[in-house]
Parts: structure tokens; sequence; C-alpha cells
């Protein structure tokens, strides 16, 4: 155990006190959010933004592709992009929901943290080996414990807030930098070897939401060959190309209809000339029809 209990007492006492109600919960901190849960339930399909993510209480599964992702007490879970998945929570109560603190990742702010880290430490010598993975867990210590519990502190006063959440948020960057994988991990998000021309597919994808995709677009996009590309970003995101735009833009299109968006509206605004098509993916995707969003 790398964490103080008492730390993680007060981390958890402030994480149950700004996690009112079931669901996310925002903070006056737009980079920090919490989320509950006060029972379990099957696996879910939805669409995880990038951020680091402590749990405070309780346990669930993520799936992403064929990999499976333990979230629980003492594991810090991190994602580089934001990653279509299917969860599923497997212990919670009313008396004992499961908790959750996230702060969100802004690759500009990382990469200001990686600039300095570099000028101080010199850039990071390769790895002998390393995950491309956008995913992946580290186990809790004091150092990333800490600056977590200043942020809710923070919360408690405007001011604060407003003066020091981005210099915490930093903070938070630089101790996971600076974990047993920092070095591996500062490989992997600097420019080098492909996972920046993912980023710049992902970050397309995201962005041109009713634009139709292709492999080769995407490739040629970005300046790979077809099957380098393809399996470049089924190592990084664990999903093909296609499936990872189909279920952003789903999402969107969900997301649009709870907005108050007609179903062939939001269907078309991703992208579907196909109000037929666009249902029967819907509805596959999430398990029922548009209407009954």
């Amino acid at each position: 155990m790398n964490y103080q209990q008492n730390k993680f007492k007060k981390f958890l006492s402030l994480l149950d006190q700004h996690s009112p109600q079931d669901g996310p919960n925002l903070t006056s901190n737009k980079n920090f959010a919490t989320f509950k849960a006060s029972a379990t339930h099957g696996r879910k399909p939805m669409v995880e933004r990038s951020a680091i993510w402590i749990v405070g209480q309780g346990q669930k599964f993520c799936y992403v592709g064929d990999k499976k992702y333990d979230y629980s007490p003492g594991i810090v879970m991190v994602l580089f992009f934001p990653t279509p998945l299917e969860f599923e929570v497997v212990k919670a109560s009313p008396e004992s929901p499961f908790l959750t603190a996230g702060v969100a990742i802004d690759m500009g702010g990382l990469a200001d943290v990686l600039l300095k880290l570099d000028r101080l430490d010199g850039a990071p010598a390769k790895p002998l080996s390393s995950d491309p993975s956008s995913i992946f867990s580290v186990s809790l210590n004091d150092y990333l414990l800490d600056p977590f519990i200043r942020l809710f502190e923070s919360l408690s006063d405007p001011r604060d807030a407003a003066m020091l959440g981005d210099a915490i948020v930093d903070e938070i960057y630089y101790r996971l930098l600076c974990d047993d994988r920092g070095s591996e991990l500062r490989y992997l998000l600097q420019q080098r070897g492909e996972i920046q021309r993912i980023s710049r597919a992902v970050e397309y994808i995201h962005q041109n939401l009713d634009q139709p995709v292709s492999v080769e677009g995407l490739a040629d996009m970005v300046h790979m060959g077809q099957t380098s590309f393809y399996e470049n970003f089924k190592s990084v995101m664990h999903v093909t190309p296609l499936q990872y735009a189909k279920s952003v833009k789903l999402f969107e299109a969900q997301k649009l209809i709870r907005e108050g968006k007609k179903a062939n509206e939001a269907g078309y605004l991703v992208g579907y000339n196909s109000p037929a098509q666009f249902s029967r993916e819907y509805k596959r995707h999430f398990g029922f029809a548009p209407s009954a969003t």
C-alpha cells in the first residue's frame, strides 16, 4: 500500500461530500468532477472522457475491445483519449455507493508539463518495452492523493478554486509523469512513434462527426499506410477506426436526442443519411430504439 489510510479516509469524505447525486457531479472547476452509483448494474456502453480517475469506494469494470480494466480503490485509471467502452458497476449500494473523482486531461496543459520536465531532466530514453495503449493504470500513492485532496479543499472558497485549481491540476499531471511508469508515459506522450498520428485521427473524428469516415481517408490524412494505420490505431484505442467513429457518432446522436433533437435530425448531424440505417445501428449499439431514448 503506497498511501496513508488517514489521507484516503479524508479523500473519501470529500468525495462523498461532492457527490450529491447518482451519475456525474460537476464542480466549480471545469476540469474536476465526481461520479456516483448507488446500485450495481450490468454492462452499458458509454464514451469515457480523457481523464485521471481515483476510485474512493466500490468497484466497476470497464471493457475496451478485448481488454478488461478494474476500477477499484487503490488504483488510478488514466485515459489519454475519449474512449468508447462498456462498463459495469459490480460493487455498490445506497449505503456504500461507488464513488470516483476525475481530473480531465488537457493535452495542451500536459504538454507544457512534459516540456518543463524535459528541460530539467532531458528527454527520456526509449523504454525497453512500451505499451502503446491509451488506457493504463497505476497504483495510488500519496503523491497523487495529496493534490486530489487539495483540489477538493479549494472548492470551498471560490477565490482559492480560481487561483489554485489550474496549478493543482498541473501538479497531478507532474506526479503522474513521475510515477514508476513515468519515463514510459513521457516517451509515449512525446512526439515519437505513431501515437501522435493516432491522436490527430481521433481529433479529426470528433471535430467532423457529420462527415463519412474511412480507413483510407484517415490514413492519408496522417500520412500512414492503410495497414500500418489500422494496426496502430487498434493498438492504441483497442478498437478499429470505424468501430471508434461509429461509437462516437452514436453517443453524440444520443446526446442530441436528449437535448430535444428529432431522431432523424440527430442521425443526419452525425453523418447518417439513411434514417433506417441510423435507427438500426442505434438500437444495436444501445439496446433500444432512438424513439425510446
